[in-house]
């Protein structure tokens, strides 16, 4: 049930982009159907995963699994969002986002999608999750439990379908306030996406060279759109070549021509995978780029 915004199909969850829309989350209003029963109150071990967390959403009991750095600060948080198939256990294997968490004081939670996969472009309803707002009210539930965590220092990382929904993200959530997004890209549907919260969103798009599945060239062509909708750089430039220091010698960036918010990182010789390094690599570029 899910496609890739090349019209290639899969099975597994429906994305397409919507226009934004708005929902009430009983975590933070009490309204709506969005009770909380179900829920579970956060569990975290500094230093080490906690698994099966749950929280009740539209409906659904959601569970997420959530790594707290060993001295317990709070210096941001990242939400990887799994691809479409794959299972929180494998993403957190594959991003193996400990080290990272331990030197920045991240806080990373790592959600499971409906079916393993994610609704990052159809409007919810019936069997298609609200996983906007989901995510939002997930955000809102680990703030609640670590309320110094700085709120323009949270970030989602996808890859593929998770990808996805991270760009839904940025057009629609209110509590992302930056995005990496592996092996998908940015599409513009609708104008309601174009810097609806009066602030950049900026984003970090890593590609495979050899992705058949997400061509780079898509990916290229993709940053200039999201670079005039969801930052405040005045003008579209061309990508250019720029020097980021820590990538390995098969990594190179570009950005947009006089604007930082929004950078393409390709890798050589990787296909459509969660690249090596690139939840570090996303974290370091999102926290130096955010207002």
């Amino acid at each position: 049930m899910f496609y890739f915004r090349t019209g290639f199909r899969m099975p597994m969850v429906q994305p397409m982009k919507a226009p934004l829309f708005i929902f009430c989350v009983a975590l933070v209003t009490g309204c709506g159907d969005h009770s909380t029963a179900g829920s579970t109150a956060l569990n975290s071990t500094p230093g080490a995963w906690t698994h099966n967390n749950r929280l009740a959403f539209d409906g659904r009991t959601r569970s997420f699994s959530l790594y707290l750095p060993t001295n317990g600060e709070a210096r941001g948080l990242m939400v990887v969002l799994h691809g479409s198939g794959q299972t929180v256990d494998n993403m957190i294997a594959q991003v193996a986002p400990e080290a990272a968490s331990e030197s920045n004081g991240l806080i990373v939670v790592v959600p499971a999608g409906v079916g393993n996969g994610w609704n990052d472009e159809d409007p919810p309803g019936g069997a298609l999750p609200n996983d906007v707002g989901f995510i939002d009210a997930l955000v809102a539930h680990i703030k609640t439990a670590y309320p110094t965590l700085p709120t323009n220092k949270v970030f989602a990382h996808g890859f593929s379908n998770g990808g996805g929904l991270a760009t839904r993200l940025a057009c629609e959530g209110s509590q992302i306030r930056g995005i990496g997004v592996v092996g998908n890209y940015y599409v513009s549907v609708s104008a309601a996406c174009q810097r609806a919260r009066g602030y950049s969103i900026p984003g970090w798009f890593g590609a495979g060279v050899d992705d058949a599945l997400v061509r780079v060239e898509l990916v290229r062509a993709a940053i200039s759109n999201y670079t005039a909708d969801l930052t405040s750089c005045s003008g579209v430039g061309s990508l250019e070549p720029i020097q980021v220091e820590g990538l390995m010698s098969d990594v190179a960036c570009k950005q947009v021509s006089a604007c930082g918010l929004a950078r393409l990182c390709e890798y050589t010789g990787r296909g459509h995978e969660m690249l090596p390094g690139s939840f570090d690599a996303a974290w370091q570029f999102l926290s130096g780029a955010v207002e």
